[in-house]
């Protein structure tokens, strides 16, 4: 059986089992996996990546898992600080 393990720097090195989890792009290219921590009718809240993605960026947020309304999800990061990576839904795209 496959399962699906993504590391968060934030956390212990020791990996763990993630049961949320969505794909992150940036202008078309991937980005990678962030874990999440909080969905709202707003906007999300992701774990720490590899990548930090400095205010104002517009990403485009795919949910395997489907645990959001659509396929794809226009995103834009409005904090970036010790909680996570929070994201809003823009009016538009």
């Amino acid at each position: 059986m496959c399962e699906h393990f993504i590391v968060d720097w934030q956390e212990s090195s020791e990996s763990k089992p993630v049961c949320a989890y969505v794909s992150v792009r940036m202008q078309g290219r991937k980005a990678g996996l962030y874990r999440v921590k909080q969905v709202m009718h707003t906007g999300m809240l992701l774990s720490h990546g590899a990548i930090s993605f400095p205010v104002g960026t517009r990403l485009d947020i795919d949910d395997p898992q489907s645990n959001l309304p659509g396929a794809r999800q226009c995103a834009q990061v409005v904090a970036n600080d010790q909680s996570g990576l929070s994201l809003a839904w823009p009016a538009a795209c």
